[in-house]
This record gives C-alpha cells, sequence and structure tokens, in this order.
C-alpha cells in the first residue's frame, strides 16, 4: 500500500467518526438505495456547513517545540494556503438540487448554512445520525435532509518531530449525507478525503502547483458529492 493511500483511508475512518457520531463510533459508509430513489413525492432540502477556511495542517509526531519550529518554518506557506478560495463548494447544493429536479424530485436549497452544533446530541446508533436533526422538518418544510458536511480543507504536511516526512499535499475531506427527518435515519453516508499532490515543484514562487493542486482537489470533491445524484 502506498503512503498516499494509507493516508486516504486514514483520513476517510477519521471523517467517518466525526461529527455525527462521535470517535468512539464509525459509522460505515450507507449507499443510496431504492428507498431513496423510489419515493418521489418527499421534499429534499439540499444544504451545506459552514465551509472551512483553508489552512496547513500540520501532523505526525511532534511535541510543543517540534510543532512550534514546523510553523515558523512553513509560515510562508500556511499564508498562502490560508489565502485560497472555497466558493466552489458552496455551489455544491445547487448543483445536486439541479440534478435531483431534472430527474423529478422534489428538491430545493436551503440558503443558510447547517450547524450542526446548535442540535441536541443522542446516542450513538448505527445508520443514523447522532444529532437530532428533525427540527430541520418543520423549520424548511422538507421531509430530507442531504447536506453535505465539509471538514477540512487546506494542506496537510506530515512531520517527525521537525523532520518532515511528506511534502506538502492539499486536501479536502468531509461527509455527504441523506437524513430521514422522521427518525434521523441515515439513507445515503459517504465520507470522502481527497488528498493531492502537486504536479512538478510544490514549493516554486508563491506555491503555484501546490495551489493547483488545491483546486483539483476541491473538484474532485464536489465530483464525489454529485456524481451519485446522476445514475
Amino acid at each position: 500500500m502506498s503512503f498516499h493511500t494509507f493516508r486516504t483511508l486514514a483520513a476517510l475512518t477519521l471523517l467517518a467518526c466525526l461529527t455525527l457520531t462521535g470517535c468512539a463510533h464509525v459509522q460505515p459508509p450507507v449507499p443510496l438505495d431504492n428507498q431513496f430513489w423510489d419515493a418521489k413525492e418527499p421534499t429534499i432540502g439540499v444544504a451545506i456547513t459552514v465551509v472551512p477556511e483553508p489552512v496547513l495542517a500540520l501532523t505526525g509526531n511532534q511535541g510543543l517545540l517540534d510543532l512550534a519550529i514546523n510553523k515558523g518554518v512553513n509560515s510562508s506557506l500556511s499564508d498562502n494556503v490560508e489565502k485560497w478560495q472555497v466558493n466552489d463548494l458552496n455551489t455544491l447544493p445547487d448543483a445536486i438540487v439541479a440534478k435531483l429536479q431534472a430527474k423529478g424530485y422534489k428538491a430545493k436549497r436551503i440558503d443558510e448554512p447547517v450547524d450542526l452544533k446548535v442540535y441536541k446530541e443522542v446516542s450513538f446508533r448505527e445508520g443514523y445520525t447522532v444529532r437530532d436533526l428533525t427540527p430541520l422538518k418543520a423549520t424548511y418544510g422538507v421531509d430530507r435532509l442531504l447536506l453535505v458536511n465539509i471538514l477540512a480543507t487546506g494542506a496537510t504536511r506530515s512531520y517527525y518531530s521537525v523532520v518532515p516526512t511528506s511534502v506538502p499535499m492539499a486536501q479536502v475531506g468531509g461527509q455527504g449525507m441523506v437524513v430521514d427527518l422522521a427518525d434521523n435515519k441515515l439513507l445515503w453516508f459517504k465520507p470522502f478525503a481527497v488528498v493531492q499532490a502537486a504536479q512538478g515543484e510544490w514549493d516554486e514562487p508563491n506555491y503555484a502547483n501546490l495551489t493547483n493542486a488545491f483546486y483539483q482537489a476541491m473538484d474532485t470533491s464536489r465530483q464525489q458529492m454529485i456524481t451519485p445524484f446522476e445514475q
């Protein structure tokens, strides 16, 4: 298994346990099935969470002093990463609404970002959310919630102490899900983690190759969320 593949699998496992399940439990992916495709009467609200600003994540075995040194060494890169734009992710709900409406489903965009933290936490039960999202049914007049939950954007670089063990790589990660708002059942759940290396030297002036890798990662993430609704 390549280092890149290992990193991606590890990231997917982490994303599966975040936010909706708590890290004591891992929610397996839930594929779209006939329970979703055969029901054209329910109204589907399509939304996204607040997209986090891009940051450079320094991972690996680092002490506090190591981390301080590594942040200093990477300060220019970090400043550049923080200038990257994530607007294309915010248009995801519109693209998904268009796909669903073209297939005859009752889909509508929920304009406000969904803040999962404001909803009551409940006990883990595989195949269900651990946030009670049922209040959204009355708030927006929808029966199901199709939510894109973006958890990370930017770049990542791993270290052992002050020794880099990887080059910086662009990353976008999160979860897609369809929730039945009658009982919080997951009709679809797909964690995703796109880690994209720069084509060519990553540290050339202005980090152009790494910047391009980020926008490629963002486009790949968009496609992973849109493609299931093109079937």
